[in-house]
């Protein structure tokens, strides 16, 4: 028997989930303030609320849904796994939440073994729906790819909680868990996403197709260098794998202003969203070189967390800010209809607005500031900004989200459909 909801049940967790990070950003307002104290782990707590609470959750809501849309669609979703994974994911990330807070490794673990439950039996979906016939055009193999990344992720992660490491000791481990989560995972599904729903949203043609295989490759070599080299305190395939992931992204970038061009459209908030999302991806790679190979004449620990709170809050926030709400009204219909229900999706839903879009750059930009010494005086200050301004952009788009999620009139579903297809 199979059950049938109105909303995708990924996405509702992905929407709670976000909420959950607005109070925790106001959490951590609320302490830079001094009206509270310190809570432990608040930073890394908020960081997870973004990454598995809500970028997770969605990827796993509609990722089969992008894969069958762009094979040859005759593969059928097998609904049973599809519980199965919300089950796990949803079971796991609070004992995750739960370790990581009350410092219990075997709380954490077993959280973290759940998650890994939930990603196997999505490769098995994942693997059900491969083409009999290429008509992805190269795309859906970004989306078969990533996943692998996130197991990568997650067994690094073991090491962390249980004092298993590589060369590159516990600080390689983080690097690894990181990398492999946000630049192997999610950046190939966002690349993937982009290059399958941007030609349909602004109706022309993918301006340069063969520069897909370019950013496929780029993307997935580079991840694996920044994931092997500072597990194996290798620094030439850390830097090598920049090299690569920064051709990747830069041939995807070229796809996308391209496509946008093509199309004549004027400047969009959504477009201005990818665009500044992307340069908080890439702002960290002129100083990773020196983070790497001097780490004593430059502020490498202060670079590193703003790295970090702009992969989470510069990058992922704001490609949820562009897509998300989009993506959820697009999800009410049919699995077949789905990718097809983007356009109308981005009409019915309100777009992002340009004070969000100023609100959250300038944010990043003063938490960015606070890596350098000139700045060290004003430096909470500027980080008490950097946080406010994030955190009321990232209101107004939950408040947009829920709006997605539970208040658009829709077709009905057809009668054999699931929305955790």
């Amino acid at each position: 028997m199979k059950l049938h909801t109105r909303t995708n049940p990924f996405l509702l967790m992905a929407g709670l989930y976000m909420v959950l990070g607005v109070l925790a950003a106001t959490g951590k307002l609320t302490f830079e303030l001094g009206l509270v104290e310190a809570l432990p782990r608040l930073r890394w707590v908020t960081i997870h609320f973004v990454t598995i609470g809500g970028m997770t959750q969605t990827v796993f809501g509609v990722l089969p849904r992008f894969v069958a849309a762009v094979t040859d669609g005759s593969r059928s979703i097998h609904y049973r796994n599809r519980w199965l994974q919300w089950g796990a994911l949803n079971a796991g990330y609070p004992l995750i939440l739960i370790g990581m807070t009350a410092g219990s490794a075997t709380t954490a673990g077993t959280g973290a073994g759940m998650v890994l439950v939930a990603l196997v039996s999505l490769f098995v979906t994942l693997y059900r729906l491969r083409p009999a016939s290429n008509r992805s055009g190269g795309v859906g193999r970004y989306f078969r790819t990533a996943p692998s990344f996130l197991v990568i992720g997650i067994l690094a992660a073991f090491g962390m909680l249980f004092g298993i490491h590589g060369p590159g000791g516990y600080f390689g481990s983080l690097e690894a868990h990181v990398h492999a989560n946000v630049w192997g995972f999610l950046g190939l599904v966002v690349a993937g996403v982009l290059l399958t729903v941007l030609p349909r949203l602004l109706d022309v043609p993918l301006r340069f197709p063969r520069l897909r295989v370019i950013t496929y490759w780029g993307l997935t070599v580079g991840a694996m260098g920044l994931v092997a080299g500072p597990w194996l305190a290798r620094h030439e395939f850390t830097i090598g794998g920049l090299a690569m992931y920064v051709l990747g992204t830069t041939a995807l970038l070229v796809n996308v202003g391209g496509t946008y061009r093509l199309s004549e459209r004027t400047w969009d908030s959504r477009f201005v969203l990818v665009l500044g999302a992307y340069l908080w991806l890439l702002f960290p790679v002129p100083w990773a070189p020196l983070v790497i190979l001097f780490p004593d004449a430059v502020p490498a620990g202060a670079i590193e967390t703003a790295a970090i709170n702009g992969l989470v809050f510069g990058w992922m926030l704001q490609l949820a800010m562009a897509f998300l709400p989009v993506v959820a009204i697009a999800a009410l219909q049919p699995s077949s209809e789905f990718i097809g229900a983007i356009p109308d999706a981005t009409e019915e839903g309100s777009s992002p607005s340009w004070l969000q879009v100023g609100s959250v750059n300038t944010g990043m930009l003063f938490l960015w500031a606070t890596a350098f010494p000139p700045v060290v005086d004003v430096a909470s200050l500027l980080t008490l900004a950097g946080y406010f301004l994030i955190t009321a952009a990232w209101a107004v788009f939950v408040v947009d989200l829920w709006g997605a999620l539970v208040g658009r009139n829709v077709v009905p579903r057809h009668a054999d459909e699931s929305p955790s297809g």
